[in-house]
């Protein structure tokens, strides 16, 4: 079977699948149609071909929401793109496109051919084929009404990315293109081409409402004094965090306003822009100098041709047809499909979503034929060495904090100890980075700077570039670009260039090489929870050949779903639970630990032991578990309203009280019965201030059901917004034309339910379009209740040191980027215990997990050591400080090193934080890289002033 794998599509999505398998061992081939990698991300227009810094003026950081922190997400995808880029196991083919594949899994013969000329230039033998074509914009000129493509100052999002970046670089404010003038008042214009039947794009397209936010904060932070309004339907912030990033929108001063724009009209003397709306029933007209319209999305150009070719189907709108129980997988055996290949997704979903089909390409390939990505080279002995650094220069970093070449390389090469100056396009591209080794090799180069670079995470890339040559990879610097403007003054910017280039030289003459070794790894997983999302990682590690132990605190596996007969993404639920808990039972690899809980942990990555405690009451057994990875699938809790007579009123019940009711039968009742749902009890307020995203599928699902099966019911629904994003859009439109009535209501004017002395319910709910006070007498009243964080997060928090969030949510790596991992490594996140998930995102989320920890397990070895605490024990008096500062609880007091006891810090385990080192009043602690001389030439250094 053959065990390169084709990866069709250079977005996020590609590079994230393509790192997870080259990370496993699997060679792949990744084709993308554009000059660039990045997909979205680059602005490849005007420099085809050319290597790309994301911190260039060519780079957008897209019409994505990145992440919470938006000035670090153009790393966090520029990481991506360099560590393909220089991955020796991923083979780019830039400019070319897939035009013929034949066979089946395991040996499928793919024709690759150049997208200018059709010319045919590579054939490949892959054993899958991973689709993740990324998606194209809507043609918003289709929308005659808004003036695109007449109007010179209405402009799509997109382009308003590119305007912004622009202005950020160039100019004092955020100029129209007409005549450059300032746009003092900007408006955005959301659903253009999404959720509409006209434009044939019924859905929702699931990012546009973040990507709104981030350019309204983005333009409210570089023009404070701008005016901007944001026009919408419905606000979809149904991922982690994104509620928290829309209220830094508002609290910048940028206005929503909840209304269906129909037109756009141009004054041909000002340029002015005028916009018409109703509000309180009442007609209102706004100026702009600039409109910007979200865009919906639409399958990428070749979607369909690709599809084709690969023999798989397209759904109605051309999208990838899949399973919503088994997203990844397409209807052709060994042919997978992710991020917007599939349709409508945020960044989490398509990240969690190539994490997946990564670990299902390698479950269908096998184990990979451990072809070593570079050829180990022994290290070199510097020891006798005469310092000689290497500084090698990054033009696009200069170009970045507008600094002057010729300045900044003379100044390094008059510096002592420098060897050799070389300066680079792009320091981070291959060609750079062979040309590192090359001089490492042949000037007997034995420390390396690299200057000024942004991506903090090109440290670890140049390490390893240095270590590829034989030198120790710790002497290694990089000099980070300031995050500081200099106004197009380049000659401040030249002479903090040179500062921080100067800086950085003098700090690697004091580095050291450090030391690794190799500790072995146990080859079983431990998974914390026995919900859906617990169940599905521990049968994907099982399917992978690794033992598993499920631990669960209740008697019975499935989680709180386990009683649902379906929900709005499958009518299955019920069945796929079951089968899911059949599966565990038969596999001998995973073992099953009810009424259990973990009591004690310790260990690092790859050798963990965990003390378990089962039984009820008071007598428990204990067991101690060796394992290699952690997986937290402790899922969430239910909130318990106080509100709406709650509690005190039996006709009052929770969505998952009714959710129960209509599985049993209990729902609805016969006749013109009135039932009135109210979303965000306990929701989006100063107590949660999170959505809790699956309240509104559930309460669609539920008010549906209710309509089938009682034509004459009355159902009306409450809600701030309803949050159906992609296809889960259509389900909200045939709740409509089943006859429910959804009425918006605002944050500062709740529905009111009151019982009259008769004990009748009165609801009643201010209509914001209208104005006017809308009076239902319901016969059931259902509360969408928030989902929290579990009680036992902050536990599993505490005993697996890791953290949780502000909302109670355990805190993964990166909310966007980083969503099934903790910084310590071997420790996992799955479902929900991350944050409120739908079933179908738990189960992606854990086969994700699976595949990412299974890289782990297959190691026979994990090397540990370098920079970490070390004891020089003549010095240590016992004192136990460090054993109480620690926070991973890792120092011990030993006699085998000093009679009256010395404290010892196992390098397997430390972590490297310092704070030993700190705290220890004799100074009898040191760590690795960071000794006293080390540290001084630091602080010598850090106190120069920058620019």
């Amino acid at each position: 079977m053959q065990k390169d794998v084709l990866v069709i599509g250079g977005g996020i999505a590609g590079l994230q699948a393509a790192l997870e398998l080259a990370g496993a061992g699997y060679p792949v081939h990744l084709v993308t149609d554009e000059a660039n990698l990045g997909g979205k991300l680059i602005d490849s227009s005007e420099q085809s071909g050319q290597a790309a810094c994301v911190w260039g003026d060519q780079v957008n950081i897209s019409a994505l929401y990145l992440g919470g922190n938006l000035h670090a997400s153009s790393t966090v995808l520029g990481s991506l793109i360099t560590r393909a880029c220089n991955n020796p196991l991923v083979h780019v083919y830039s400019s070319s496109k897939l035009v013929e594949l034949q066979g089946d899994v395991g040996h499928f013969q793919a024709i690759i051919s150049d997208v200018a000329t059709g010319k045919r230039t590579q054939k490949l033998v892959v054993g899958a084929v991973i689709l993740a074509a990324g998606f194209s914009m809507y043609d918003v000129s289709q929308k005659g009404e808004y003036g695109y493509g007449y109007y010179k100052n209405v402009i799509t999002s997109l382009e308003f990315e590119h305007l912004l970046s622009e202005s950020r670089y160039r100019s004092d404010c955020i100029r129209r293109p007409s005549d450059g003038k300032c746009a003092e008042k900007i408006a955005f214009i959301q659903c253009v081409g999404s959720r509409d039947v006209v434009s044939k794009g019924e859905y929702c397209s699931a990012i546009c409402c973040m990507f709104t936010a981030k350019e309204a904060i983005l333009a409210k932070e570089f023009a404070p004094k701008t005016d901007v309004t944001v026009y919408y339907l419905d606000l979809r912030a149904c991922g982690k965090n994104f509620d928290t990033f829309l209220a830094r929108a508002q609290e910048l001063g940028t206005n929503y306003v909840r209304t269906m724009i129909s037109e756009v009209k141009e004054d041909p003397v000002t340029e002015k822009l005028s916009i018409n709306y109703a509000a309180a029933s009442k007609p209102v007209k706004e100026e702009f100098d600039l409109v910007v319209l979200a865009a919906g999305i639409r399958p990428s150009t070749r979607l369909k041709e690709t599809a084709a070719i690969l023999q798989i189907p397209l759904n109605q709108f051309g999208f990838v047809q899949v399973d919503p129980l088994e997203p990844v997988t397409t209807k052709r055996p060994g042919i997978f499909s992710v991020g917007g290949s599939q349709g409508p997704l945020d960044v989490p979903e398509t990240m969690s979503l190539a994490s997946a089909a990564a670990a299902a390409t390698t479950r269908a390939l096998g184990k990979p034929e451990g072809r070593p990505g570079r050829k180990p080279t022994p290290e070199r002995d510097i020891s006798q060495e005469p310092i000689r650094v290497g500084v090698f220069l990054c033009k696009s970093g200069l170009a970045a904090m507008g600094a002057d070449v010729n300045s900044v390389t003379t100044s390094a090469q008059g510096q002592a100890g420098v060897t050799i100056v070389e300066c680079e396009q792009a320091a981070c591209q291959p060609d750079a980075i062979a040309k590192i080794q090359k001089l490492i090799a042949t000037q007997g180069l034995n420390r390396i700077v690299v200057s000024p670079c942004v991506l903090k995470h090109n440290l670890n890339l140049f390490q390893e570039t240095a270590q590829a040559a034989g030198l120790n990879r710790m002497l290694v610097e990089m000099a980070d670009v300031p995050a500081k403007v200099w106004d197009n003054n380049t000659e401040k910017a030249t002479k903090a260039a040179i500062a921080v280039t100067t800086r950085a030289v003098s700090d690697v003459k004091a580095f050291k090489p450090l030391r690794w070794h190799a500790e072995p790894v146990i080859p079983r997983a431990l998974v914390v929870g026995g919900g859906v999302s617990g169940i599905a990682t521990a049968l994907a590690l099982a399917d992978r050949g690794y033992g598993c132990t499920i631990v669960e605190k209740s008697s019975v596996l499935g989680g709180y779903v386990r009683d649902l007969t379906g929900s709005l993404e499958t009518q299955d639920l019920k069945q796929t639970v079951e089968n899911l808990e059949k599966q565990v039972q038969k596999n001998d690899k995973i073992e099953v630990l009810l009424d259990s809980e973990a009591a004690e942990f310790s260990g690092r990555q790859g050798h963990f032991i965990t003390t378990v405690a089962t039984g009820q009451g008071q007598v428990k057994t204990t067991k101690k578990i060796e394992h290699g990875v952690v997986v937290l699938a402790t899922g969430t809790t239910t909130y318990v309203p106080s509100e709406y007579l709650y509690g005190q009123d039996q006709r009052v019940i929770t969505g998952v009280e009714a959710m129960y009711r209509l599985t049993d039968g209990r729902m609805p009742a016969k006749g013109e019965a009135t039932y009135v749902f109210v979303q965000c009890v306990g929701s989006r307020n100063e107590e949660h201030k999170y959505c809790s995203r699956t309240c509104c599928g559930e309460t669609i699902y539920a008010a549906t059901k209710i309509k089938e099966e009682n034509p004459e019911a009355k159902v009306y629904v409450l809600s701030r917004d309803i949050r159906t994003p992609g296809y889960l859009e259509l389900k909200y439109r045939d709740a409509r034309k089943a006859g429910v009535v959804f009425v918006h209501y605002e944050e500062t004017a709740k529905p009111e339910l009151v019982k009259d002395n008769a004990g009748n319910l009165s609801m009643a709910v201010v209509d914001p379009q209208s104005g006017l006070t809308l009076t239902l007498k319901p016969d059931q009243v259902i509360l969408a209740v928030a989902q929290t964080a579990s009680l036992e997060a902050k536990q599993m928090a505490d005993l697996f040191k890791i953290q949780v969030n502000a909302d109670g949510f355990l805190s993964e790596t990166h909310s966007n980027f980083g969503t099934i991992a903790f910084p310590g490594g071997g420790i996992f996140i799955a479902g929900a215990a991350h944050g409120p998930k739908s079933v179908v995102d738990c189960l992606t989320q854990a086969k994700g997990v699976a595949g990412r920890a299974a890289r782990i397990l297959a190691q026979p070895a994990l090397m540990m050591g370098g920079m970490v605490a070390e004891v020089e024990w003549d010095k240590c008096a016992a004192c136990l400080t460090c054993v109480r500062t620690c926070p991973y609880t890792i120092p011990q007091i030993t006699r085998d090193k000093k009679e009256m006891g010395a404290a010892y810090i196992p390098p397997a385990d430390c972590r490297g934080c310092g704070m030993c080192a700190s705290e220890c009043p004799n100074k009898a602690i040191f760590v690795h890289h960071y000794q006293d001389d080390e540290v001084l030439a630091r602080v010598e250094t850090a106190l120069t002033e920058v620019g």
